[in-house]
């Protein structure tokens, strides 16, 4: 793997790049400056993430916060993260995943780490579905949308079960004021409410990352 950079002691790591524009925008919605206070860094998938942990949590970074889908299980994907922090020697680390994300104290010369698992540390799926929670209450589309997505038959569906809902949320702001806006986007023209009690969640457990002394 290349070498990390070291423009700032904090890095979130992410799986790819949609991830990286929603936590930028979601930022800039909350007034953080994250280009100050943080890197966010696109690894390029859940696989390449984990495999490059230990060098990540051994670089001398103060801190190195990690954003990945639970896919099908929330348990499976801590479960893995898990097996790499135990080996690491991270002492204590929890059977479960804190539903407010978790964080473990640096522990010699291993980085604090923290982990948010999409949707919310508990449910199966993937940032998507973090998303359409993020929907405001009562929305007519989205029901429409989930109505559209599910009428189509299988056998002619393009995409595999584990997509369905990132097929939802791109229905969903195909008929949006902007059609077809990106993820991020849809944060930036305040189609999503990042005043959620989910966001407001996930935006505490961020905040740790730069805010712990």
């Amino acid at each position: 793997m290349a070498r990390p950079s070291k423009k700032h002691p904090r890095v979130l790591l992410v799986e790819g790049r949609e991830d990286q524009h929603v936590v930028w925008q979601l930022c800039n919605r909350h007034g953080i400056d994250n280009q100050a206070l943080f890197d966010v860094e696109d690894t390029g998938g859940f696989e390449r993430l984990r495999e490059d942990l230990g060098q990540r949590l051994r670089f001398g970074l103060e801190s190195v916060w990690v954003i990945v889908d639970a896919d099908q299980s929330c348990v499976d994907r801590w479960r893995s993260l898990r097996d790499v922090l135990m080996r690491l020697g991270y002492p204590d680390v929890p059977e479960s995943p804190s539903t407010n994300g978790t964080v473990l104290p640096a522990a010699d010369s291993l980085a604090r780490i923290g982990v948010w698992i999409m949707p919310d540390n508990e449910s199966p799926g993937i940032l998507e579905d973090f998303l359409a929670r993020l929907v405001a209450e009562g929305d007519p589309m989205l029901p429409r949308a989930r109505a559209a997505v599910d009428a189509l038959p299988r056998e002619e569906r393009r995409f595999a079960d584990v997509k369905q809902p990132k097929a939802l949320i791109h229905t969903w702001l195909a008929w949006q004021e902007e059609p077809g806006a990106p993820l991020g986007q849809a944060i930036a023209r305040h189609y999503l409410q990042t005043d959620h009690e989910l966001a407001t969640r996930f935006l505490a457990w961020l905040r740790l990352l730069f805010e712990h002394q």
